[in-house]
């Protein structure tokens, strides 16, 4: 079923997708996907906290052995960069950033990245969310581009922003 609406997702929205024709995509009954899910949001749902647990779990060990391991994290998303332009796509773009940078593995790493330790606690908070937005909004041009640029181009970027700050 979740192969089926993300094949499905890749060519009309998701309030354009009946379940007559989920089902038939996923080659299930209505019945079957009654039994699981109430609606296609429901299963697009499920594929997006699959998607996370998997992300934080597959870096959780990167970074443990090295807080700092951008360019890993990076390559980790840049192999996921199809499922993450069509969950970006459909997710509200506020809400899908918001879950990515709560993710533990990933809130470590660009917690680094945001550190805000000379800055008052309320300069703190917003350095940290300009900084989130910002890697939000670059990862999304990279990864949604036709041809991205290599990882570790990105990756000093992203270095290069954190320096500055």
């Amino acid at each position: 079923m979740k192969a089926g609406l993300l094949t499905l997702l890749k060519e009309k929205p998701l309030n354009q997708i009946s379940i007559y024709e989920l089902c038939a995509a996923s080659q299930i009954n209505r019945t079957t996907f009654y039994k699981y899910y109430g609606s296609q949001t429901d299963l697009l749902k499920e594929i997006e906290a699959d998607f996370f647990a998997q992300l934080d779990e597959d870096l959780k060990p990167i970074i443990e052995q090295n807080p700092e391991a951008l360019i890993s994290v990076l390559n980790h998303l840049h192999e996921q960069r199809e499922l993450f332009c069509t969950l970006v796509k459909v997710i509200p773009t506020q809400d899908f950033a918001e879950h990515l940078f709560t993710i533990p593995s990933i809130a470590r790493i660009f917690r680094n990245m945001a550190d805000a330790g000379n800055y008052s606690e309320s300069e703190a908070k917003y350095i940290r969310r300009f900084v989130f937005q910002g890697t939000f909004a670059v990862l999304c041009d990279w990864l949604g581009s036709e041809n991205p640029e290599p990882v570790s181009e990105i990756a000093g970027v992203l270095s290069l922003l954190k320096s500055r700050l």
